[in-house]
């Protein structure tokens, strides 16, 4: 073979192989995803507000995990961070998609498979110090706020757990 047919060759192959890498799923590939039950997310969201919900942590609107809540960031420009102006509901809304929107894909993956593995979500890695994270660990294996998140993840949050978790410091 001589040495043109073989640069042809040897580019019509990396050619091939960039055409099937850069290939798009076929218009009727769907991405089905699977995401926590919504309807038992208030008693996480309460939790996840009084953990990181505050104005220097995932209270404001800059971070990636922005949660709405009481003791920080509000949904509605009318309410100002206060106990006396409880969470709304619609701020429990924007919570659950903040973090169901956060690795949608894999939050799909581990509740597909019953929330086995959560270390594979970035917010639990972060939250348990496995991720470097700027509020350091502030969920332990087996605490209040680990079952609270976990059992959510598997369908049926713990609401005892994840009030239990309100008491943690």
């Amino acid at each position: 073979m001589t040495s043109s047919k073989l640069v042809s060759h040897l580019l019509a192959a990396m050619l091939g192989a960039v055409a099937v890498a850069c290939s798009v799923p076929s218009s009727g590939a769907r991405f089905d995803e699977q995401t926590p039950d919504s309807a038992g997310f208030p008693p996480v969201a309460s939790m996840l507000v009084q953990a990181c919900g505050t104005l220097d942590c995932h209270g404001t609107i800059g971070r990636n995990l922005r949660l709405y809540g009481d003791t920080g960031l509000r949904y509605s420009p009318t309410d100002v961070p206060s106990t006396l102006v409880p969470t709304t509901a619609d701020e429990v809304t924007q919570d659950y998609e903040s973090v169901v929107g956060l690795e949608p894909e894999i939050t799909s993956e581990v509740v597909a498979a019953g929330g086995a593995n959560p270390e594979r979500l970035t917010f639990y890695r972060k939250a348990l110090g496995l991720e470097n994270h700027k509020g350091g660990a502030v969920v332990v294996h087996g605490d209040p706020r680990d079952v609270c998140i976990t059992t959510w993840l598997q369908g049926h949050a713990d609401a005892s757990a994840c009030t239990a978790a309100l008491t943690l410091p």
